[in-house]
Formats: C-alpha cells, sequence, structure tokens
C-alpha cells in the first residue's frame, strides 16, 4: 500500500515551477533595458500568450517555437526548461506633450512593470490545476545603482524582489520600479512596509513623508481595513508626468510636488488611498474613487493636527471654488470636475450623514462598510450606502448635486489661527 502510495506521487504532475525576470541595464545605452526569462520545471505550461503594450520590444528570441503577430506573440517552450529575451525601449511619453510614465536619465530609471513586462495569458496543460510559479525579478545594474521594487527583497543585495499575485498560478511583475542611483528611506507603519525611493533631483522630503504617514495610515485603515503588506513611494523629476500615478502596492509623484499643495491637499495621501482602495470604480464610478480620495487627502491630515482648522476650512472652500458645476459627475472626465467638485460633493455627503444621525455616523461609516464589501464601485451602490448610513433617503438631492452638477452647500468651519 506504501509503495503504491509512493509511486502515485511520483506520478503525479509538478505542482511548483520556477521563473526567474532578469533585467539588465548598461551605462552606455540606459534608455534600453534587456529582459530574460528563465523558467525551469514548467512542465505543466503548454504556450504563452504576451501582449506588448506597443511596439517598443525588439530582438525577441526563445526557446521553442514563437509566432508574432504585431504588439502579440505566441510562444510555446516546448520543454520543462526555457528562456525567452528581448529589449524595450523604456521611454514611454504620457500623452501627447513633453511628460513621461517611464523614463530613463543617465544615473536613474523610473518605470512600471506593464511597461517592461507584457501582458501575460497561460495555457496550462490538462489535470495542473495545482500548478504555482516561485518567480523573482532580478536587476542587473551598473556599479553603484540600487533598485527598488514592490516585492520582498531578496538576498543581501537589494536588487531582487519576490514576485507574488495572489490568486494566480503564473506570478507576474507588478507595480513602480526606481532604478539608479537613488536614495531608500524604509519604515514599518500600522503593520505596513513602507519604502520612498527618490531619484537624484527630486526634492521630496522622504522622512517627513514617513512622518506624516506615521500620523495619517493608522486613520485611514480604520476606514479602508488593514492596508497592503508593503507599500512603495516612487520620486524622480522632470520630465516625469508633473502628477502623480498609481500601481500597485505603489504610486510615483513627481519630485516637485510639495507634501502639503497650494489648495491644503497631499498628492502622497491621495494616490495612496487609491493604491489601498479594496474597491475599484465601476465605469460610473471614477467620481467617487477620484473624490474620496482628494477629500480624504485633506481630512486626514486635520484629523491628525497636522492641518489647522483655518486651512482645513480654505480647502474646502477651494474645492467649491474651483469645481466645475453644471457636468454630471458620474459621465464627465473633466479635472476641474473630478479633482474640485467630487471631493466637494464628498464634504457635502459628510455633512448630510452627520445631520441624519445627530452626530453618530458619517460619510467614514458609509466608505467603510463599501471598502469591507470589495468589488465594484458605482454610483448606485455608493448612494444606497450613503443612505443605509444616513438612514434616510439623499436620492432626490444626490441626483441634483451628482447628476445635473447643482453646488451644493457645505457650512464651513470656524476658521483659527494656525499653520
Amino acid at each position: 500500500m506504501v509503495a503504491a502510495g509512493a509511486a502515485a506521487a511520483a506520478a503525479a504532475p509538478r505542482t511548483t515551477y520556477s521563473v526567474d525576470y532578469i533585467v539588465r541595464v548598461s551605462t552606455r545605452e540606459p534608455g534600453r533595458a534587456r529582459v530574460r526569462w528563465m523558467l525551469a520545471g514548467i512542465d505543466e505550461i503548454e504556450s504563452f500568450r504576451l501582449v506588448f503594450r506597443d511596439e517598443r520590444f525588439s530582438a525577441l528570441e526563445a526557446t521553442g517555437k514563437v509566432d508574432r503577430h504585431g504588439s502579440t506573440v505566441v510562444w510555446r517552450p516546448g520543454g520543462p526548461y526555457a528562456h525567452l529575451r528581448y529589449t524595450i525601449d523604456v521611454a514611454h511619453r504620457r500623452g501627447a506633450g513633453p511628460r513621461f510614465d517611464s523614463y530613463a536619465a543617465s544615473d536613474w530609471i523610473a518605470t512600471r512593470a506593464l511597461y517592461l513586462f507584457p501582458e501575460i495569458n497561460v495555457r496550462f496543460r490538462g489535470g495542473t490545476r495545482q500548478a504555482r510559479s516561485r518567480a523573482r525579478v532580478l536587476f542587473q545594474l551598473p556599479r553603484g545603482w540600487r533598485a527598488a521594487g514592490i516585492g520582498a527583497p531578496v538576498g543581501a543585495a537589494g536588487d531582487a524582489f519576490s514576485v507574488d499575485e495572489p490568486g494566480k498560478r503564473f506570478d507576474r511583475p507588478r507595480g513602480w520600479y526606481l532604478l539608479g542611483r537613488i536614495g531608500r528611506h524604509r519604515r514599518r507603519i500600522a503593520g505596513m512596509d513602507v519604502t520612498v525611493a527618490q531619484a537624484p533631483g527630486s526634492a521630496l522630503d522622504a522622512r517627513r513623508l514617513l512622518r506624516l504617514y506615521g500620523h495619517t495610515v493608522p486613520l485611514l485603515a480604520d476606514i479602508l481595513g488593514p492596508p497592503p503588506a508593503r507599500l512603495l513611494v516612487v520620486s524622480a523629476p522632470d520630465p516625469m508626468w508633473r502628477g502623480g500615478l498609481s500601481g500597485e502596492d505603489s504610486f510615483f509623484v513627481n519630485g516637485r510636488i510639495p507634501l502639503r499643495s497650494a489648495d491644503k491637499t497631499c498628492s502622497y495621501l491621495h494616490e495612496l488611498f487609491h493604491v489601498w482602495q479594496p474597491f475599484r470604480p465601476g465605469r460610473d464610478g471614477r467620481w467617487i474613487s477620484e473624490g474620496l480620495a482628494e477629500y480624504y487627502s485633506l481630512v486626514l491630515p486635520h484629523r491628525a493636527a497636522r492641518l489647522s482648522d483655518r486651512s482645513f476650512a480654505r480647502g474646502i472652500a477651494l474645492f467649491a471654488r474651483y469645481g466645475r458645476w453644471g457636468v454630471d459627475l458620474t459621465r464627465t472626465r473633466e479635472p476641474a470636475a473630478l479633482n474640485n467638485s467630487a471631493p466637494y460633493v464628498m464634504a457635502w455627503l459628510d455633512h448630510e450623514v452627520r445631520m441624519a444621525t445627530a452626530g453618530q455616523r458619517s460619510l467614514d461609516d458609509a466608505v467603510r462598510d463599501l471598502a469591507h464589501d470589495g468589488g465594484t464601485l458605482t454610483t448606485a451602490r455608493f448612494l444606497a450606502a450613503i443612505n443605509r448610513t444616513a438612514g434616510r433617503d439623499l436620492g432626490s438631492r444626490f441626483a441634483r448635486h451628482v447628476l445635473r452638477g447643482e453646488r451644493p452647500s457645505v457650512p464651513h468651519v470656524e476658521p483659527t489661527t494656525g499653520h
């Protein structure tokens, strides 16, 4: 019986395999990254369908059979051990202007996994439902360069990271990377390992940001639930995008953006909200996601006593002043509506819920319920959560301010002296 069991175990298909993603950068040509995949024990895999974002990749070659159709590649490794390699042009413009969301300078590179690696679709052979990968991304960098990524560091050098994609049988790299002669500042806050990585030329005060997170992250955890295990903040100067861009467990903010903007909001809290939020906006839900992120970027420092009543009131007033009114928030993509009108509506909703419940409940409670349930966030679902929290139907006034774009009235916080 024991012998039969051993024979069955030996005949069972392999349930784990390894993938190393190796990215090599040279100072002679920092604008091009040479990427190599090394796979071992992939008996379970029949083929890959790789979809690159554009035509910036070249020199693709691999073991087995490769069929390329534009930016789509079908790769059949044909054996348990295989490799694939290609070259990627790092620079990627965001829009038609002179700004980039992936860029290589002479001594630093700021980019995302989605620009270094294609979309990966794997076809497994039958009977291998338990197949699971062990994956790493390794950077081969010029002397004096370092790397920052979202995975757990592997080895002492600090230039290799584990790759883990929950719920997937084939782990793919995700999130932002910063490479080069960079600074790295780390702190554990409310159970989250935070790394702030700065490229040369960034004016961000990383230690001040970590102190701000020390005061505000526990407050956000009370609303959104447990934070990500790790967070990477990437800061780099022009010609990178002059704003913030969130990714998986990471985000980028241009190094010239201060911790507190002129309107008293905080881009570093706005992007953190997007990274952390356990829900995803539906087709008519972007205004909710943007409105909540911007509203809480003002609220959290105020609650943490890092922003005075006077400055908080001024921030709310500026939302109203610079909002785009007379538009349907569920359909518009205008920045003034999403960045100012939407958070001002959130301030109004918070006031309405507090008034309806004699101060016993607030917008926090509605967001807390939505975060607990996760899933797709739509306007109808958001309104339902607001109504449940308030204990009354706010639908008619909600429609006036959200769908017809009428500006609501929000009582101002009484100004006091302060910073």
